[in-house]
């Protein structure tokens, strides 16, 4: 069943694992899409090999500020009117407690421009035009370090920056909640491939796959899944939600 057909979707940050996963699945669903990248064009264009050519494009954006976001939006309503927006692309800059000021004050700067300023544009934007049009999803991806700080201390502007994330889109899914527009977020824990686990070494990782209930890390694909069950409409009652996806490794 393609439960996403004759819908299309923005999803940025095709290029890393979780976001071409996202893109597999919702093109699978028959959904079009709109795919972004910063950087690795060609592990982005693979993200959207699958897909026919008639339901896809790619779009290259460096979503570091408020009017990049505004200028993505732009772009991608010039291709088609866009249903579902999955706000995946982030920045995960660490940020060391005994680390040099100027590493200090450039991983708060980019998280911050990328993960909280640039996405909440986007999001902005995105609910604006739905709105008006009176139906549309808005998918945040956060992190489960939202919700209880980084267990490891390198990453707190990350972990703050996520939090921020998600508060914004409760306020939006607020604002809107008559609109027709939904908007949700998903918190994974530890992803098993791409970013979330990028800039961290083995030691890292180990440490943090030791308190995972499951013993195993989130994978790209169950995001993904989660994702186009949320842009299908059938549980519009959730908008404003926070889905927690770790495997039990906190529960709330």
């Amino acid at each position: 069943m393609t439960t996403l057909a004759g819908r299309t979707a923005l999803i940025t940050g095709v290029s890393g694992a979780l976001g071409a996963a996202t893109a597999t699945t919702f093109g699978r669903e028959g959904a079009r899409l709109i795919g972004t990248y910063r950087s690795r064009p060609s592990e982005a264009e693979a993200a959207l090999a699958g897909i026919p050519a008639s339901r896809r494009a790619l779009l290259h954006a460096d979503l570091d500020t408020a009017e990049a976001a505004r200028s993505l939006w732009r772009r991608a309503c010039e291709v088609s009117t866009i249903d579902t927006v999955v706000v995946n692309a982030a920045a995960l800059t660490p940020t060391p407690l005994d680390g040099e000021d100027g590493i200090w004050d450039r991983g708060w700067h980019l998280s911050l421009q990328v993960n909280v300023v640039a996405a909440a544009t986007l999001m902005r934007e995105a609910a604006a035009t739905m709105s008006a049009r009176g139906s549309g999803t808005i998918i945040a991806i956060s992190s489960w370090a939202a919700l209880q700080g980084s267990r490891i201390p390198d990453l707190g502007a990350y972990a703050a920056s996520k939090a921020a994330l998600r508060n914004f889109a409760q306020t939006l899914a607020r604002a809107h909640a008559r609109s027709g527009v939904r908007v949700y977020t998903i918190a994974p824990g530890v992803v098993g491939a791409g970013m979330g686990t990028a800039d961290l070494d083995a030691a890292q990782i180990d440490a943090v796959a030791d308190g995972l209930a499951m013993g195993d890390h989130v994978h790209p694909s169950e995001v993904a899944e989660l994702a186009a069950f949320l842009a299908s409409d059938r549980c519009p009652s959730l908008t404003g939600s926070t889905i927690d996806l770790n495997g039990a490794s906190y529960i709330r």
